[in-house]
């Protein structure tokens, strides 16, 4: 998958080297999900391409129709016999020359599927396109269609996020390629293309068509399709010719008019309450099982730059490399800005949120288990993947189940995600902690000792002979004297972190007249707080806010750097940490979680909470910045240990001993068996959870309540407890929905939900 910050377009699915190996396994055979229709005229050499897009598929019971529409090129006809040979699952037709809508038509008439995909013989999809699109559509049956954001490559590099949601706005002009999965009776429903337009805009057409018909589709927020842009193509040549669009946007508006005051405007449904789950998935796409390692299922909140999400690919990325295959399914809707890196080791990820109905979420768990034969479930920071695990477990043989946890956070849900791993011990064959501190604090909450694993995470040592070339030119970079120490500091600058503490420290530390420069490595919503102080105590020179940046952009940081500076509120073992001392940064951290573990005398500085922390700071960064050789010596500890004891390697392998355990307790000490019904209703109360807290976060994040209006609105407990159940009932109709979108009545429920807290209302 693309990477939408920093696009690389010759990265197409049709060219890379390392392709996904999914192939059917016993359900060859049977009718396919899917029937992809292609119209075909003259394609070159890029039809290969297209062909490799489509083998690739992580859902691979599909058909492929393909209609050579009058080829007259012997090399092109005999290109697409020779792919046709290659696959049974390949239809070919041929027909005089009459344009691609007739082509589309006639594929159509010779194809099988509940679906149909549209696409063209020079464009591709990423691997998971078939999967999410159809699951999109059983999932949410108010669409008739969709797709998803668009890769525009070849002539013209850009990305396209505008689709289906522009609804009625699609009479004024089309708002992107054919490439599509259609329900098969919305196309007949709407008597398919348009076979008198021949050159061009026969899409636009059809949509328009489907509108017209009742039906319209989504767009799936993912660049999952990459459309070819060809300047000298025949479309783009005629299209350019005289007044063709002019002509067909004038034949499209007499021929739909009137269709604006009823066009079709489906919405996604919001989940009601208790909402009847469907319990059996109607595709079928049982793929052959890794015949080389594992099948091995993380269930993790979101995919985005920060540690424990660092920890979590760096897992996939080693498990992968050795033979094991991965399915990451992220459970909260976010800006999943890593999506892609997760996607250079584990092609089959998944955003639930981003195609799937919630109702759906047990089901479709269910349905990679048994499609990928999956035999390892890692829950990872997922509250409602612990949530679930009663349903996956009544529904999964022969499947372990695994969490990780890296820090206990008492100040969010009386500890966070350990406390779920506590609470559901009794359904996971091991616990892993990266820390034996949050060991012991599980143990001390009632926690099974023997079904707890400690693993520390590890780390890539950096390579010598790049660390004096790297720590030059980027020193250089940031104009910054070879000989100047450089403290930095990395993470997220939220109240975890204290930023207001690290600006104290800086400034105690420059008041003694000691030069330094610091660097700030990281993005939050305390960052203007941060950034406010360090101006009030004039450090804006010497101190660099560099925002979010790379990987390797911070690894490389790092080799620029002389101490790591992080007085965090809490952590388990911070990744920033571990990856500073493999590169000799000398950590001056926080005496919280697992950080004692890792920090001796020998290798850093632990600072204590408490009334003299800050002098303690500044005289620990004082100290080591203003002797060299002491720091020297203490960076060379630091990065023997870190290859010693925290290596990346070690970790991986650590991880593969802990999986074949958990099978080993499946098997010989097996937990109690759950009824596929309790754990049906152990779902629907999950996703009831769900629903309710959606709507307490959409209550807490409105605005203050105007002081014009009366703090007193509330008289009672009883008077609170009412409305807010009316509230919530309302929330769930398209009315309440509209009503409650207004700043006003947001406001109102924020301060509601104070005045409750403050009666005992629960």
């Amino acid at each position: 998958m693309i990477d939408s910050l920093s696009p690389d377009f010759a990265d197409t699915p049709g060219r890379r080297l390392q392709q996904p190996s999914y192939q059917l396994g016993s359900e060859a055979g049977k009718a396919a999900e899917v029937s992809i229709i292609t119209p075909y005229y003259n394609t070159e050499a890029l039809f290969l391409e297209t062909f490799v897009s489509l083998l690739a598929q992580s859902l691979q019971n599909w058909e492929w129709v393909i209609v050579d529409d009058g080829s007259t090129d012997p090399q092109s006809m005999a290109r697409l016999a020779e792919v046709a040979s290659k696959d049974l699952r390949i239809k070919v037709f041929r027909q005089p020359n009459a344009g691609p809508g007739s082509a589309r038509n006639k594929a159509v008439k010779h194809s099988v599927g509940r679906y149909l995909f549209l696409l063209d013989s020079d464009d591709m999809v990423e691997p998971t396109y078939l999967e999410k699109c159809v699951w999109f559509l059983d999932s949410n049956p108010e669409f008739a269609f969709c797709n998803s954001y668009s890769v525009v490559f070849g002539d013209e590099e850009y990305l396209w996020t505008t689709g289906f949601e522009r609804g009625k706005l699609h009479l004024k002009a089309n708002s992107g390629p054919p490439i599509s999965v259609i329900r098969r009776d919305a196309f007949l429903d709407s008597g398919g293309f348009d076979e008198s337009i021949r050159f061009g805009h026969e899409d636009w057409d059809f949509w328009l068509a489907m509108a017209k018909a009742g039906h319209w589709g989504h767009t799936i927020p993912e660049y999952l399709q990459w459309y070819r842009k060809r300047g000298h193509g025949r479309f783009e040549q005629i299209m350019r010719t005289g007044d063709v669009n002019r002509n067909f946007e004038k034949l499209i508006h007499e021929k739909y008019a009137g269709l604006e005051k009823k066009f079709p405007a489906p919405t996604r449904r919001p989940l009601i309450p208790f909402e009847t789950l469907m319990a059996t998935s109607r595709v079928n796409n049982h793929l052959a099982p890794n015949p080389g390692g594992r099948r091995i299922m993380f269930i993790v909140p979101w995919m985005v730059a920060g540690g424990a999400d660092r920890v979590n690919l760096d897992l996939i990325e080693g498990l992968s490399k050795k033979g094991h295959d991965i399915s990451v399914c992220a459970t909260l809707t976010a800006d999943h800005t890593w999506e892609h890196q997760f996607c250079r080791f584990a092609s089959d990820v998944f955003v639930l949120p981003n195609f799937l109905h919630a109702s759906d979420y047990p089901r479709f768990l269910s349905y990679l288990i048994e499609s990928r034969s999956i035999d390892t479930v890692v829950v990872t920071g997922s509250t409602i993947g612990y949530q679930l695990l009663p349903y996956l477990r009544s529904v999964s043989s022969g499947v372990a189940f695994i969490d990780m946890c890296h820090v206990e956070e008492l100040h969010w849900l009386n500890g966070g995600h350990p406390r779920f791993a506590i609470g559901y011990q009794e359904l996971l064959d091991l616990n892993v902690v990266t820390t034996r501190h949050l060991a012991q604090w599980m143990l001390g909450r009632g926690a099974d000792e023997s079904r707890i694993k400690v693993m520390h995470t590890g780390v890539r040592a950096a390579h010598e002979s790049q660390l004096a070339g790297t720590r030059d030119r980027v020193r250089a970079e940031l104009k910054i004297p070879a000989n100047l120490p450089v403290v930095v500091f990395a993470g997220r600058i939220c109240e975890q972190k204290r930023p207001a503490l690290l600006a104290e420290i800086l400034k105690k530390v420059s008041d003694t007249g000691l030069k330094f420069n610091a660097l700030i490595v990281g993005d939050g919503d305390q960052r203007a707080l941060l950034e406010a102080m360090l101006s009030q105590y004039h450090l804006t020179v010497q101190v660099q806010m560099l925002g979010s940046v790379s990987h390797q952009r911070w690894l490389d940081l790092l080799v620029a750097s002389d101490v790591l500076l992080m007085p965090s509120q809490y952590e388990g073992i911070s990744i920033a940490l571990l990856e500073a001392m493999a590169a000799g940064v000398v950590p001056v951290v926080a005496n919280v979680g697992g950080q004692e573990e890792i920090v001796s005398p020998d290798v850093g500085v632990l600072i204590a909470h408490g009334p003299h922390e800050l002098q303690q700071y500044a005289d620990a960064v004082h100290h080591l910045l203003s002797d060299s050789s002491h720091l020297k010596q203490m960076a060379d500890q630091c990065k023997a240990m870190a290859a010693r004891q925290f290596s990346w390697q070690g970790m991986i392998d650590a991880f593969e001993g802990i999986m074949d355990e958990s099978h080993r307790l499946r098997v010989l000490r097996p937990r109690h068996p759950i009824s596929p019904g309790f754990g049906y209703e152990m779902a629907s109360l999950a996703l009831e959870y769900k629903r309710l807290g959606d709507t307490v976060d959409w209550m807490w994040r409105a605005q203050p309540l105007s002081s014009s209006v009366s703090a007193a609105m509330v008289a009672s407990p009883a008077e609170a407890q009412a409305i807010a159940k009316f509230a919530v009932l309302l929330s769930q109709s398209r009315l309440g929905r509209l009503v409650f979108g207004s700043r006003f009545f947001r406001s109102l429920a924020k301060r509601l939900y104070h005045r409750m807290t403050r009666l005992g209302v629960s």
